[in-house]
């Protein structure tokens, strides 16, 4: 399997995969959508692979969406009740689903930005870490945007409506120690070193039971809200499709990522 935008590596039973693109901060270029699609896919195939911990190659695990990227691929079909706006949103989503869905165990190594789409990522995954220079925020709202690859959707179940509610309306940014307190992220590291260390022996230590009942207790958790998340990012990418307002993003892109260098 050849990839542009991941680094994959073979730790046993759990594959090792990096962003790439981080002189950009790792941003979700529309490669990383059709990618990741492949990526996992291969994965959920792979009977020796039980757990893959996702982590940036650089400095940060992901700025988000590239929305210049996505508005040079697509920004002709904004605005006007598009029918392929519609279909590019669902395949960008089609990736996080098929980890969350998927039977295999998803993991977040996180350190520095991890914003937007980076936020929606690591909601699609079943554990999340982080380092104590981590970042995170859901900028969407403030693009004029209800954001829609899947944090409106799965963080309500992961950290609670009110805080989901917070980080959405604000768009404000939130350091480790509240990603813990709020439980976005289950324990925090001192750098990115002993970040993949310490991820990594969590790790082992579950993949060494069963596979089959492992598995099984992944699907009958998630299998409590995954009709209604799957309902939900439906009706959010026809609402995009048809609402998306192409100068909020350009008039605001500029003002986020001056604020957050």
């Amino acid at each position: 399997m050849s990839l542009n935008f991941f680094e994959t590596q073979r730790l046993g039973n759990i594959e090792m995969v990096y962003f790439l693109n981080e002189q950009h901060a790792s941003a979700q270029t529309w490669v990383f959508f059709t990618e990741l699609i492949e990526l996992i896919e291969n994965i959920e195939k792979d009977e020796t692979v039980c757990a893959t911990i996702f982590a940036g190659k650089g400095n940060h695990f992901s700025a988000g969406l590239d929305f210049n990227d996505f508005l040079n691929h697509f920004g002709h079909f904004i605005g006007n009740d598009s029918k392929e706006l519609y279909e590019i949103i669902k395949i960008m989503q089609k990736g996080m689903n098929l980890m969350f869905n998927g039977r295999k165990i998803y993991i977040a190594a996180v350190s520095g930005y991890c914003i937007g789409g980076g936020l929606d990522f690591i909601s699609a995954c079943d554990l999340r870490f982080c380092t104590q220079d981590a970042i995170f925020s859901l900028k969407e709202t403030q693009l004029g945007i209800p954001a829609d690859l899947g944090s409106l959707q799965r963080l309500p179940f992961i950290i609670g409506f009110d805080n989901t509610r917070m980080l959405a309306f604000s768009s404000k940014n939130i350091d480790a120690k509240t990603a813990k307190y709020i439980n976005l992220v289950s324990d925090v590291f001192d750098d990115k070193e002993q970040l993949i260390s310490e991820v990594l022996k969590i790790v082992q230590s579950f993949t060494k039971n069963p596979k089959s009942a492992l598995f099984a207790t992944k699907k009958f958790i998630n299998s409590l809200i995954e009709e209604a998340i799957n309902t939900q990012l439906d009706k959010i990418a026809q609402f995009n499709a048809k609402f998306l307002n192409i100068h909020n993003i350009q008039n605001n892109l500029p003002k986020i990522f001056k604020k957050e260098q």
